[in-house]
Parts: structure tokens; sequence; C-alpha cells
């Protein structure tokens, strides 16, 4: 009775964890929306979707991949390439605005 009582309110509290997760990542997807479209494009947008895009990531990789728990290797590997790639786009494409405007 107590085991069952007790994986319950894990469940419950993993639900409520799950969604406000996912409520989090739509309000960056309309937040990176806003800027993305409100106007002309320039570093500091492209340097703040890039920041909402990092965040959202590592939401999505350690809670929605479940690689929170994961062994530390496979963790740091998944999320570095992760970081590695999105940096790379976000610089490319910061440092082509910034030519640009010049």
């Amino acid at each position: 009775m107590r085991q069952t009582q007790q994986s319950q309110e894990a469940g419950s509290k993993k639900w409520d964890r799950t969604r406000l997760i996912w409520l989090g990542l739509i309000g960056l997807t309309l937040l990176s929306g806003a800027v993305g479209e409100s106007g002309r494009p320039s570093v500091v947008a492209t340097l703040i979707v890039c920041l909402v895009v990092l965040l959202k990531g590592r939401w999505i990789i350690q809670d929605f991949m479940g690689l929170r728990y994961a062994a530390p290797l496979t963790r740091r590997i998944v999320t570095g390439y992760f970081f590695a790639m999105t940096s790379m786009v976000g610089i490319s494409v910061g440092y082509l605005q910034f030519t640009a405007t010049q």
C-alpha cells in the first residue's frame, strides 16, 4: 500500500515537472519567434534567439531525452555536440549580420 502511494506521488511530481518544462518550451518558442519577427535582423536578436535555443536544447536533452540520469560520458558528449553546433551557427549568423551592417 505504501509503495503504491509513493509511486503515485513520484509519478505526479514527474508529470508536474514535465508539464512545467513543456510550458516553458512553448513560452521560449513564442519569445524567440517574436524577437525573430520583430523587424530587421540584428546581432542582438540573433544572440537572444541563440540563447533561447541553448536553453531549450538543454531542457530537451536532460528531461525529454532522459539524459539527466544517464552515464556522465554520454551526457557530456550529447550536450557538448549540441552546444558546439549551436554556437557555431550563432557565431556564423552573427558575424554575417555584423559585416552586412558595416
